[in-house]
């Protein structure tokens, strides 16, 4: 099943880098877009706030910052068992230069 997300967003914050018990970087962050659509030949103002995370080398050496503008491609998945909240979990990551 195909279950993939490229986004272009702005970091809105970051948490700090933790680990899980096994050992593995992670990295969680908040993210916004917002981007002109068009919908029923209308223009529409999409707008969003997801939490997304990135995992083992790449939460472990991020090299941006809260403002930075990104381009990621990653899949989503609910935030835990008990938390059905979408996660973007990060896979591929590059500055956005529009």
């Amino acid at each position: 099943m195909l279950n993939q997300l490229c986004l272009c967003a702005q970091i809105k914050s970051l948490n700090e880098l933790r680990y899980t018990p096994a050992g593995l970087p992670v990295l969680t962050m908040w993210l916004t877009h917002e981007s002109w659509q068009m919908e029923l030949q209308q223009r529409f103002l999409a707008k969003m706030e997801i939490q997304a995370k990135a995992l083992g080398d790449l939460a472990a050496h991020w090299p941006y910052q809260p403002g930075s503008m990104v381009e990621i491609t990653g899949f989503l998945s609910q935030k835990g068992i008990y938390h059905s909240r979408p996660v973007l979990h990060i896979q591929q990551i590059r500055e956005y230069k529009g």
